[in-house]
């Protein structure tokens, strides 16, 4: 199946966490390998196209569910005696984020792009993969944990990488790979206070951010501006 080929760029990407910079992707000479040529998109660290392809013959999306990766690092219980993240909280933070990416990207591709959002593949179906990997949360909702009023300030509130891939949904020919790494999410090197609600917003504002690119790579290769 060609969800192989996302399922070694997250395992790229995750092993070489944090290490990654805009000059050289973990997953650079893996797509270079596969026949994809790396392309200069503004506001993404890496994108790699199959050279000839073109989006314009897609007018539908088929979204895949994503995968949602913690960092190898993320360990909340180390920084706090009041954190005591366990495994269905850890599973409650996975699916909340994957319904966000949803949510999110049938939002700004269907309803503001006009891109309708089916379920099964067809001709003009462009079939998107993605995965949220090296999720690292600055501060957790201690409210999960604990029934103690307790508020938690930082200057950001983590960090996530998105992988995704665009694929023919019939020949499952892979068109695009891009690779993008967010850091300091939402605050802007401010002092705020920080929580489930807080850090859901920020998440989504950067998944609604790559919902955006994907509309307007989508409205360019039609030839759409604005």
């Amino acid at each position: 199946m060609h969800c192989r080929s996302l399922l070694y760029a997250i395992a790229a990407a995750a092993a070489l966490s944090g290490c990654a910079t805009t000059q050289q992707s973990p997953i650079d000479d893996m797509s270079t390998h596969e026949g994809l040529v790396k392309a200069n998109v503004k506001g993404v660290d890496a994108v790699y196209n199959r050279p000839g392809a073109n989006l314009a013959s897609y007018d539908k999306i088929l979204l895949r569910p994503i995968a949602v990766e913690f960092s190898k690092n993320w360990k909340p219980e180390d920084d706090s005696a009041l954190y005591r993240m366990n495994e269905p909280d850890r599973d409650k933070i996975k699916k909340d984020l994957a319904k966000a990416f949803d949510d999110v990207f049938r939002q700004v591709l269907q309803e503001k792009g006009g891109y309708q959002v089916v379920s099964e593949p067809a001709k003009d179906v462009l079939e998107v993969q993605a995965a949220i990997v090296n999720l690292y949360i600055n501060a957790p909702d201690v409210s999960m944990q604990t029934a103690a009023r307790v508020k938690t300030y930082t200057t950001s509130a983590g960090e996530m990488t998105l992988i995704a891939e665009l694929h023919d949904s019939v020949t499952g020919t892979l068109l695009s790979r891009a690779y993008d790494r967010r850091e300091d999410l939402g605050s802007g090197g401010q002092w705020t206070w920080t929580d489930s609600v807080t850090n859901s917003a920020d998440a989504r504002r950067e998944i609604r951010r790559w919902a955006e690119l994907l509309k307007n790579a989508l409205d360019a290769s039609r030839g759409k501006t604005g």
